[in-house]
């Protein structure tokens, strides 16, 4: 197994499950070189270790840390590749990198995460969420906000977009299925808390509150997916024996736009888990719901 794109809180969590349901040895994980020496916490007790990333440190410390330049043996020991990048355009660097190695005869599955909106990005609300990232600068406060200009880089719907052209390209001359997991934007903590606290406040009311997946074929709907469920899935698609859909998208929280120029918002179409589900919750606490059982996975993946 694996991982690209396992710096995100995303890939993070997929990383952890992985580890979880097979065992260090058997997981590979493609992280920049200047990245390897921190990417396990040291300072976290065994047991907030447990808590937060659902397997051991003793597990999690066996996976493999390979530098992306450096992972033409790994891809070619692969039997399954899972693309977890949170931004398009670093997915689509990680599919280019990476894919143009899948020599190896092993290689059975690859399955990338994209985004709804990536085919309708020239309609509201995706074509604000496709805006190019900006410059990162810091304010009179000390605070570093993206004020500054362009970047240069894609909007992100743009830089998916690109990673499934890559993804299909690629699937085209080898041997391997391809499968597209779409989400909406992204809530929810991953393994390590947010060190905003507002943003933290709001992925925990998404941890605690959106524990179901609604399911839809190809790029359809929009609103959010909470990252513990989003990782479930993805590590699923990749393992399970049956082959997932070619593209499916996973929603926690379905909307839709009131108004065709995005002027009065969105209006949620599902509801959020019943109280008695979410008692005893608390992510402030490290006490979170558990990911979204395989079972109703497949539930979910049959039903599409």
């Amino acid at each position: 197994m694996l991982i690209a794109g396992a710096t995100t809180p995303t890939g993070r969590l997929v990383a952890s499950l992985a580890v979880r349901t097979f065992g260090g040895d058997n997981v590979t994980l493609v992280v920049s070189q200047d990245k390897q020496s921190d990417y396990w916490p040291d300072d976290m007790p065994d047991d907030v270790v447990e808590q937060r990333m659902f397997a051991t440190a003793q597990e999690l410390i066996k996976a493999t840390l390979v530098d992306p330049r450096d992972a033409g043996d790994a891809m070619k020991a692969a039997t399954n590749v899972i693309f977890a990048a949170e931004w398009g355009a670093t997915q689509n660097e990680l599919a280019e990198a990476l894919l143009a190695r899948a020599e190896g005869e092993k290689l059975r599955r690859v399955v990338m995460l994209s985004r709804v909106g990536v085919n309708r990005r020239d309609k509201v609300p995706f074509e604000k969420q496709n805006e190019p990232p900006k410059q990162m600068q810091k304010n009179a406060l000390g605070l570093t906000l993206p004020t500054g200009g362009p970047t240069g880089q894609p909007g992100s719907l743009d830089g998916f977009a690109l990673a499934e052209a890559t993804l299909a390209k690629a699937a085209a001359n080898g041997g391997w299925t391809a499968h597209i997991v779409r989400s909406g934007e992204l809530r929810g903590n991953g393994p390590l808390l947010l060190a905003d606290l507002s943003a933290r406040l709001v992925d925990n009311l998404y941890d605690v509150k959106y524990q179901d997946l609604y399911w839809k074929l190809g790029d359809q709907g929009q609103g959010y997916t909470k990252r513990l469920n989003l990782a479930a899935t993805l590590l699923r698609a990749a393992t399970r024996a049956e082959a997932p859909p070619a593209d499916v998208a996973a929603l926690s929280v379905v909307c839709e736009n009131n108004d065709p120029f995005g002027l009065l918002g969105e209006k949620t179409l599902t509801d959020p888990t019943d109280v008695e589900r979410r008692k005893g919750y608390d992510m402030a606490k490290g006490r979170a719901p558990p990911p979204i059982a395989d079972e109703l996975i497949d539930q979910g993946l049959a039903s599409v």
